[in-house]
C-alpha cells in the first residue's frame, strides 16, 4: 500500500529504507533523475522486462524515480565512496556493476547512516538503564556512565573508554552483538 506520508525530496548519498519491506536493508540513493518517473525505470525479471511502475501499482505512474543500491554492496566495492559527489558515486556504481533498484520516492524513508546496524543498541540501552547506568542513546551509539567513568559503544561493537568497566562492557557487547 502506498504511503500517505508527505516526503521531502531525497538526495544522492542519502541512506534510505523501503517502507514496505518488513526486514529492510540500508540502501543509498545513487541517482534521482528529475526528468524520470517510475514508468521510465525498466528492469529484467524472470517473466521479461517490466517497469518500476508495474512493480508498484499502488503508486502513481508519474511518481519521481529514485535509484538506490545496497549500502553493504557499495561499501564492499567502492573505497571511500562517502567522499564522492553524486555524479562520481553513480559512475562508480555503474563501473563496479553494482545492482541498482528503481523506487517511487515516497516508498523510501530517509534514515541515519548505519541506523539499521545499530538497532541492537536499543535493548542494550534498556539493560544498562535498568542496571542504574546513566545512558545517552544516540542513533548509532550509546554513551554509558557509571561512577564517573564514561564509555562509548558504537554500532559496530567498539567500546571506547578507559576504566575498570571496559572489559566487562566488551564482554556484554560481544554477547549482544
Amino acid at each position: 500500500m502506498a504511503s500517505d506520508q508527505s516526503t521531502v525530496a531525497l538526495s544522492v548519498g542519502d541512506s534510505v529504507v523501503d517502507i514496505e519491506d518488513d526486514d529492510p536493508d540500508e540502501a543509498i540513493v545513487i541517482n534521482r533523475p528529475t526528468e524520470k518517473t517510475i514508468t521510465d525505470w525498466e528492469h529484467e525479471t524472470d517473466s521479461g522486462t517490466t517497469t518500476a511502475a508495474e512493480d508498484n501499482p499502488d503508486y502513481a505512474a508519474e511518481e519521481q524515480l529514485v535509484v538506490v543500491a545496497f549500502r553493504d554492496t557499495i561499501t564492499n566495492s567502492i573505497d571511500n565512496w562517502q567522499a564522492l559527489d553524486g555524479d562520481a558515486l553513480h559512475e562508480q556504481v555503474v563501473e563496479h556493476d553494482i545492482t541498482q533498484y528503481g523506487f517511487p520516492e515516497s516508498r523510501l524513508e530517509r534514515i541515519e547512516p548505519g541506523e539499521l546496524d545499530a538497532q541492537w543498541l536499543d535493548s542494550l540501552a534498556e539493560r544498562f538503564d535498568d542496571a542504574g547506568w546513566d545512558v545517552t542513546h544516540n542513533t548509532t551509539e550509546l554513551i554509558v556512565t557509571q561512577y564517573d567513568e564514561e564509555y562509548r559503544i558504537t554500532a559496530d561493537g567498539t567500546v571506547d573508554g578507559d576504566g575498570e568497566y571496559r572489559e566487562p562492557l566488551e564482554n556484554i557487547v560481544e554477547i549482544e552483538h
